[in-house]
């Protein structure tokens, strides 16, 4: 206790002094803790992103890897269509991880229909747009391709995975789901507009390649209306089936479809093994030209953004954090060279080194702890506009604010822990552009704090304890 009541003494014997340093360190603390508050603030919005992604990742060719093997073999790789297909067999590989709950296999394509209207037919017909086209287009055969005529289609395992039914852009209003496991096979999503548009209904049939296909399920786009000169409407007419039909449908040329697929979606047990189930795919079951990844476009423009304001973040409380070890280190360094004489006398009368360094470390936790309550006054009145500056500076935004958006356009808020989030579907659906975004303050970080200061502490009294183990009594008095 007495060695207690010394180290908390010595503080008022320079006030000037220790006033000064009291200032700098709560600058410092201020802003190390402000940045540290910001980095866990964006912590949170990244966790929140991977949660709405989901567990789900997808398998696909590596075009980089084939674009490599092309420079190395010659073009003549992609005279090979099946060279840019993934064998059905890699699904089953896959399926026997045990962190794998599902694999389901997709393929895309395009079929001619003279009796199925289009979204661009229709357009023709009134006359409306800017999809009508007066060049012809010709095929690779020397064959007229109206592309009011083709109609595009995909087939995969389990309509469950059918991405854009994940991630809420489209959404189901009448029939079902199709699975693998159906017995009938020849089936179909269609889109509301289409369905519309050709007269169909829940168990109406239309064909395919000479083929009668059942409507199963009729899904419709989620609607963003916005001015014309931004888009206008966004939506998609693509029929989906099940893989297995479209092996047997949506032919290629030079290319047998048995056996092949174009990519897989996997869906795994937790957020935590994402990442782990990616890594073994890409090392263990890869020769580089699969590459397994997660579909992060929605939300790229977020996680772009946080990771910029990271940066400056991570900078930022890493140079306060130095700066205020820098500085105590150096005013305990100046205080214990200027009680040499002190220390002697007290080391004569058989004061212990423990002892001694003791009191320096009371003396340097107080004026951090003292820093810390003049900190903790400065986050509550400049976190919201340090952090507001630096958000807007991360965004390229001039004058942070709320972002400019034109009269149609909405948005959604996000409350989370340590931060608002606003954001709005401005690209149309599967594309989440950053808003706003405003930092608050999060009670955590108090512990965090609390350690800091006390690590703070305990790293300026290092330099005073080496040295007061290396004085002499003897040597002190006799030149002190």
């Amino acid at each position: 206790m007495p060695t207690i009541l010394r180290g908390i003494k010595n503080i008022f014997r320079n006030k000037f002094r220790n006033i000064l340093i009291i200032l700098v360190l709560a600058l410092c603390l201020s802003l190390a803790l402000m940045m540290f508050n910001m980095d866990f603030s964006l912590n949170n919005i990244n966790k929140s992103v991977k949660r709405k992604i989901g567990t789900r990742f997808d398998v696909h060719v590596n075009y980089e890897y084939i674009e490599k093997l092309a420079k190395e073999r010659g073009k003549k790789i992609y005279d090979d269509p099946s060279f840019f297909l993934i064998d059905e067999a890699l699904a089953d590989e896959i399926s026997s991880l045990d962190s794998v709950e599902k694999v389901s296999k997709f393929m895309y394509g395009e079929f001619k229909s003279e009796k199925l209207k289009s979204y661009e037919a229709e357009m023709r017909v009134k006359g409306e747009g800017t999809v009508v086209v007066e060049e012809k287009v010709i095929g690779e055969e020397g064959e007229e391709i109206d592309y009011s005529k083709m109609f595009y289609a995909m087939g995969i395992d389990d309509a469950d995975m059918i991405h854009e039914f994940q991630e809420g852009t489209i959404n189901l209003v009448e029939g079902n789901l199709f699975k693998r496991t159906d017995i009938k096979q020849n089936v179909a999503l269609i889109e509301k507009k289409f369905a519309e548009r050709n007269r169909l209904k829940l168990n109406s049939e239309f064909i395919i390649n000479n083929e009668k296909i059942e409507v199963c399920g009729i899904y419709e786009v989620k609607k963003i209306e916005q001015p014309i000169e931004y888009g206008g409407y966004f939506g998609e007419e693509t029929i989906y089936i099940p893989f297995k039909t479209a092996q047997r449908f949506l032919k290629r040329e030079k290319v047998d479809m048995k056996g092949k697929a174009d990519m897989l979606t996997v869906k795994v047990d937790s957020l935590d093994n994402v990442q782990k189930t990616i890594n073994h795919i890409n090392n263990k079951l890869s020769d580089g030209k699969i590459k397994a990844s997660q579909e992060m476009t929605k939300y790229s423009q977020i996680l772009e953004s946080t990771r910029s304001i990271k940066k400056i973040s991570t900078v930022s409380m890493i140079s306060a954090f130095a700066v205020a070890i820098l500085v105590i280190l150096s005013i305990m360094f100046v205080t214990v060279r200027a009680r040499a004489k002190e220390i002697g006398i007290l080391k004569s009368i058989g004061a212990s080194n423990i002892n001694i360094s003791a009191q320096f470390l009371v003396e340097s936790i107080s004026l951090c702890v003292i820093a810390l309550i003049l900190s903790s006054i400065v986050i509550l009145a400049a976190n919201k506009p340090v952090s507001d500056f630096i958000v807007g500076r991360g965004l390229g935004r001039q004058d942070y604010g709320q972002m400019w958006l034109p009269e149609g356009f909405e948005t959604v808020k996000e409350k989370g822990e340590g931060y608002e989030l606003e954001t709005a579907e401005m690209m149309g659906p599967g594309y989440v552009e950053l808003i706003n975004l405003k930092i608050a303050f999060s009670p955590q970080i108090l512990i965090f704090a609390v350690l800091l200061t006390f690590l703070i502490g305990a790293i300026g009294s290092l330099i005073p304890a080496f040295y007061i183990s290396k004085l002499r009594p003897a040597e002190v008095l006799r030149f002190g």
